[in-house]
């Protein structure tokens, strides 16, 4: 992930697309995504609801920050919309 050829092929699908998406393991599990967040633009931390603990999330704020990955946002994935009305009717609009 490191190696010229991998930054290469960033550089190259960045010139032809709008958006490059790079999927990786869990910040927390492997090095990666600290990898890749020097070779890209922003980084999205995914983060799962009733699972994901708040010190996982602050200890992978402070690893990507480490490498001064551009943290550009947050989703929160597996939300459970029954439990609360705003995300139902949210959805259903």
């Amino acid at each position: 992930l490191s190696s010229k050829t991998m930054s290469k092929l960033i550089e190259h699908l960045k010139k032809e697309y709008d958006y490059v998406i790079l999927d990786t393991p869990p910040v927390q599990a492997v090095t990666d995504s600290q990898i890749l967040s020097t070779k890209v633009d922003g980084t999205i931390l995914v983060v799962r609801a009733d699972k994901t603990k708040k010190d996982g999330i602050h200890n992978s704020i402070n690893l990507l920050k480490k490498v001064n990955a551009n943290i550009i946002g947050t989703v929160l994935n597996g939300v459970n919309t029954s439990r609360n009305k705003y995300y139902y009717y949210y959805g259903e609009k």
